[in-house]
């Protein structure tokens, strides 16, 4: 899967009755997006370099090991979730939203 360099948000959904504007988050979006490209870049020169070697674990020591996530929105193709100070959008590969 790869990362994709601009991710459209609706303007705004539907939870429990109530509708929900959607712009904060993009506005959060938008400095994201200036950085996704050199990123994918890294990200793809280092997968293909480390493709085929076992995976490597490295264990954190001391209080900073555990983390938290507190899902905020969920359904078929979006996941808006947050913990340790990030927010978390997360788009089902093959989503409408993504095109």
């Amino acid at each position: 899967a790869a990362i994709k360099p601009r991710l459209d948000l609706p303007e705004s959904t539907e939870i429990f009755g109530q509708k929900i504007s959607l712009s904060p988050a993009q506005q959060l979006l938008n400095p994201v997006e200036q950085v996704l490209n050199p990123v994918q870049e890294a990200a793809t020169t280092i997968s293909q370099r480390l493709f085929g070697l076992p995976s490597l674990k490295i264990p954190i020591p001391g209080e900073r090991t555990q983390s938290w996530l507190l899902i905020s929105y969920v359904d078929n193709d979006l996941r808006i979730s947050r913990g340790d100070g990030g927010l978390f959008v997360l788009v089902r590969e093959g989503s409408l939203l993504l095109l």
